[in-house]
């Protein structure tokens, strides 16, 4: 039986995890932005079933979309940085982090900073002419908008989700 001394500290086969933190760390900006999505989600559609004007609660949800799709592309850019960083580093595990976070990234400045100033601006020129969007000339062309804005956005919820589960469950899906 050896003596107790508080200096001889045992060996370890393993190394010391050297990114622990940033692995933390990057857990819980995915955990941030998959539950960012889901509340954009569900603040969407209360906002447009809640509303008794269907143009003023598309208009709302948008501003909404608009509004958080900020947070969304600063933490897609840091998640994707951060994984650059690490993969230079040797950390190989983390390339699948890069392809959700590139088309969350695209999929959100796509919604926000070219749809939806564009079905703004097919709402004021219809109302200026004193009818809503969906009587208006336009019509058409603002649906096909709309829809292709939701897909977006589902496509984001989507990409948000895989993010979330490659980060969590690295062994399963690795490249």
């Amino acid at each position: 039986m050896q003596p107790l001394n508080p200096f001889n500290k045992p060996t370890s086969t393993e190394p010391p995890d050297q990114h622990g933190a940033t692995n933390r760390v990057m857990t819980c900006l995915c955990l941030l932005l998959s539950g960012g999505l889901l509340g954009q989600l569900l603040s969407i559609i209360v906002v447009r079933i809640a509303s008794s004007d269907i143009q003023a609660g598309g208009m709302l949800a948008d501003i909404i979309t608009q509004y958080l799709a900020n947070y969304f592309l600063g933490i897609a850019f840091i998640v994707l940085s951060v994984s650059n960083l690490l993969i230079k580093r040797g950390l190989v595990e983390y390339k699948r982090l890069r392809l959700p976070a590139i088309v969350l990234a695209i999929s959100t400045a796509i919604v926000a900073f070219m749809l939806i100033p564009r079905m703004d601006y097919l709402r004021e020129t219809a109302l200026q002419d004193g009818l809503p969007v969906l009587f208006s000339d336009s019509a058409a062309y603002f649906t096909t908008l709309a829809a292709l804005a939701t897909s977006l956005l589902l496509i984001q919820l989507a990409s948000g989700g895989v993010l979330v589960w490659r980060q969590l469950n690295p062994k399963k899906s690795a490249n």
